[in-house]
């Protein structure tokens, strides 16, 4: 999900870096940090409380638990962000990643006390003038990223005897990228499904599917 101004036009043309240049803000590189020791320390918590021990070594067992979570973090989650921000950044959009103190303070006390993630870390902010077609892309690109991590770590699990570290983390990775991608599809705003539904309903309905797809082979068949 993004967030910003979209087609409104609250900037015109060249406000943005030179077309196909990636930028990022010192300010925004802190928001993207926190955003992910925050979140790693959310997944870390909730694989604690449901007991997953890769090691016996306490010392050993936490330094993969957090590797892990970072994993997670950053393929799922700000993958899925900067696939929003690269795509604004090509069309010479203003497009800066910014974290919600709210959504990661969420993700710490709900996974703390139930164990559940709320992972609402933060959105992409953008800024240009846009029509239909460049806005349904720039949406797109966040579950399209998705959705490739998505089937890249299923055909690895689907190579893989499961019961193994490896095994575990990218089935973790395929379900979370197939469900974080397909979520964000849900056509009403703020989701990035609407926009695209506005650009294109072809697109809208093969990218679902894909994502529809792989969340089915994650859940019954891996």
């Amino acid at each position: 999900m993004r967030g910003g101004f979209g087609s409104q036009g609250y900037a015109g043309p060249g406000y943005g870096p030179p077309r196909g240049a990636i930028r990022f803000s010192k300010t925004e590189v802190l928001h993207i940090a926190v955003a992910i020791a925050v979140l790693s320390a959310a997944f870390s918590i909730m694989m604690v409380r449901r007991n997953l021990g890769f090691d016996p070594d306490p010392v050993t067992n936490y330094a993969i638990t957090i590797g892990i979570s970072v994993v997670l973090v950053v393929c799922s989650f700000l993958f899925h962000e900067f696939g929003h921000k690269f795509v604004a950044q090509r069309y010479k959009a203003w497009s800066e990643f910014r974290a919600y103190p709210y959504g990661l303070v969420m993700a710490l006390v709900f996974t703390a006390l139930f164990g559940f993630l709320f992972a609402a870390p933060g959105a992409v902010y953008i800024r240009g003038d846009f029509d239909k077609e460049t806005n349904g892309r720039i949406s797109l690109a966040g579950p399209a990223v998705n959705f490739v991590i998505a089937a890249i770590a299923i055909v690895v699990c689907l190579a893989m005897t499961p019961g193994s570290v490896f095994f575990y983390v990218m089935f973790m990775l395929a379900q979370l990228n197939a469900f974080l991608g397909l979520f964000n599809m849900i056509p009403v705003m703020p989701f990035d499904g609407s926009k695209i539904v506005a650009w294109s309903i072809p697109v809208y309905a093969v990218a679902a599917l894909i994502g529809a797809a792989e969340l089915g082979v994650v859940w019954f068949y891996l």
